[in-house]
């Protein structure tokens, strides 16, 4: 599953929405391009609970197809 996150723009953001995706069931990995503004997920987790950790750690997340 691929992310655009525009309003991520330093390594605290990074770190909020690292911490954020941690907690959502079935995320395994986390890749994180703050220049591309880009989050990778691998894992089985649910598109609609990653969106919405992201978007309760303050930040906009537009999923990439």
């Amino acid at each position: 599953m691929v992310l655009t996150v525009p309003d991520m723009s330093c390594e605290h953001c990074v770190k909020r929405i690292t911490a954020a995706l941690k907690s959502v069931s079935g995320v395994d990995k986390i890749e994180i391009d703050l220049s591309l503004k880009k989050v990778v997920i691998q894992g089985n987790a649910d598109e609609t609970a990653v969106v919405g950790a992201i978007k309760n750690a303050g930040y906009t997340a537009h999923l990439q197809h």
